[in-house]
């Protein structure tokens, strides 16, 4: 049951609204060519295992603020000096500022792994762990727009997010910023989820080529400032790996201090942070057909951050006596942080087909090169359960389709839209690999060949837009049929300050006692997750 100590979230929320409840609280206006903007959020989660049994795993209370400050307008600077070159130049910063109070709180109660075993509670962390847990503060993005006067070029030079692709709810083209899957895993805004980093981006104007309009190239290049997908274990991280660290008790038995060759969890492999060594670049080609279908032609060379849903290997055994003795001679744990460098080529389409089905089609495919997975024929010699990796590539895609449709016994005054996709990844050859997420080393997790997922999403809005429902639904049919079904409202009190009350339920039809060890973080990895949701937003 909840206990009077995880009522507080609810008092903290209760208070933000009568914060914010007038427009003149924060609102900050516009001053010529600057303007600052934001909101202020607070989010409670409640995790129910069952009906009469709720933890309470996360209050977190964020800051978000936002300068846009178009200093360049028509080749002058602050309207003050010409820059014969530039055209028009924009400065963008965005801060994000965070304070969980779960961590202060520390409310009893344990986390549970993914084989319902219990895997300690926020209240059992130190208080020193606590304290660096509770708070981030963030520059997240920081760049330049610069638009050239003579040359069809533009720039975007700084700390940044590019966003490319088709696709909702899993990643195939939006590749280029690592995600942060210790926050709420894939059940946040993708602008929250993404690791900006610093970047140059390059887009130069086509225009028509041939039969094609709207054509462009743009491109990236990640000088150095890469990391790998931010993960965590339990309990630091209520919405982390859905284990605790198997290697802890190893490395407080040997007494252990680190990795082999120095390398990270989710932070650093065995290379240096510099142009050199830990560069990234992608380039794509966008263009419309006669026809109205919108394509692009992309190309990635960067290395393997393990957020797309594929069951890759993270770390890799040594499996060389001369590495291993190597490794213990430092005081080292004779396994290796990976993330190997992985070519990737793809595409997308996207068509409104307006005259006889009134729907947006969406496709989205890439085929990755060199994907690193745990190989049973390469078993560690010292340490029964881990494995070397082996490469393998790989091709994925989706199908999706979008639509208003009239549902007019629900709603009489407006459409619901609805949004389904269909995901796939295909292995090239059958493998002999095990999965990442079993830290028992019993061998359960099985990679196949195929793997998918299908989504539905439906949404309407009532009441002049003030009140907006959403559906959403997503199955597995290849891991014991696991699912994720969710429901919210969102409530527009005002134009600035929103209410939404919501409900995830992570299921698995058919896993019985056994977990389905799988990576899209439905019902299998998310076993024993389901949560209500309540968050106040005051945007200014």
């Amino acid at each position: 049951m909840m206990t009077g100590r995880a009522k507080w979230p609810i008092l903290v929320c209760a208070a933000l609204l009568a914060v914010c409840g007038s427009r003149q609280t924060l609102a900050i206006e516009a001053y010529g060519p600057l303007q600052i903007t934001g909101n202020v959020q607070s989010q409670t989660l409640l995790r129910s295992r069952s009906m009469d049994n709720w933890t309470f795993v996360q209050n977190r209370n964020t800051l978000r603020l936002r300068l846009d400050y178009e200093w360049m307008k028509n080749g002058r600077f602050i309207d003050r000096w010409d820059v014969p070159w530039v055209k028009n130049s924009t400065l963008y910063l965005l801060y994000r500022g965070i304070y969980d109070s779960v961590y202060d709180i520390a409310p009893g109660g344990n986390l549970y792994d993914i084989d319902n075993n219990p895997a300690g509670s926020i209240n059992s962390l130190s208080g020193d762990r606590r304290d660096a847990l509770k708070f981030q503060n963030d520059l997240r993005e920081a760049y330049v727009d610069l638009e050239f006067r003579d040359i069809p070029l533009s720039l975007r030079l700084g700390k940044q997010q590019v966003v490319w692709g088709e696709t909702d709810n899993f990643r195939m083209l939006d590749r280029a910023n690592p995600l942060d899957l210790t926050w709420h895993q894939v059940y946040e805004s993708w602008d929250d989820l993404r690791r900006p980093l610093w970047m140059i981006k390059a887009l130069w104007k086509v225009g028509y080529l041939g039969p094609l309009s709207d054509s462009f190239i743009e491109t990236y290049w990640n000088p150095g400032d890469w990391y790998p997908a931010k993960q965590g274990f339990l309990p630091d991280y209520p919405w982390g790996i859905p284990f605790a660290d198997p290697l802890a008790p190893a490395f407080s038995a040997f007494g252990w201090t680190g990795y082999a060759y120095g390398t990270k969890p989710f932070q650093q492999g065995n290379y240096s942070r510099d142009p050199g060594d830990n560069s990234q670049v992608g380039v794509r080609f966008s263009a419309v057909t006669p026809q109205g279908v919108q394509f692009t032609l992309n190309y990635f060379y960067q290395r393997w951050a393990g957020d797309d849903g594929t069951n890759s290997a993270g770390f890799a055994a040594l499996t060389n006596w001369d590495q291993i003795n190597a490794a213990l001679a430092r005081n080292q744990a004779p396994i290796e942080y990976i993330a190997p460098y992985v070519h990737t080529v793809g595409g997308s389409l996207n068509y409104s087909e307006d005259t006889y089905t009134e729907t947006v089609y969406r496709l989205e495919t890439v085929y990755d090169f060199g994907v690193p997975f745990s190989d049973r024929d390469k078993p560690s010699p010292l340490a029964p359960g881990l494995y070397g990796v082996t490469k393998r590539n790989m091709w994925k895609g989706m199908l999706a389709w979008d639509r208003p449709t009239w549902i007019r016994v629900l709603n009489r005054k407006n459409t619901f839209f609805f949004s389904g996709q269909w995901f796939w990844h295909y292995l090239d050859k059958k493998p002999s690999f095990i999965g990442g997420l079993d830290p028992t080393g019993q061998d359960r997790d099985n990679i196949r060949r195929w793997e998918m997922v299908f989504t539905l999403l439906a949404s309407t809005y009532y009441v002049n837009g003030t009140v907006i429902p959403t559906l959403a639904y997503g199955v597995d049919p290849m891991n014991s049929w696991n699912m994720f079904a969710g429901w919210s409202v969102d409530y527009y009190v005002t134009n600035e300050l929103i209410a939404r009350l919501g409900q995830n339920y992570f299921l698995a039809a058919g896993a019985g006692s056994m977990p389905a060890f799988e990576t899209w973080s439905l019902g299998g990895l998310n076993r024993g997750r389901s949560e209500t949701v309540l968050r106040l937003t005051y945007q200014f």
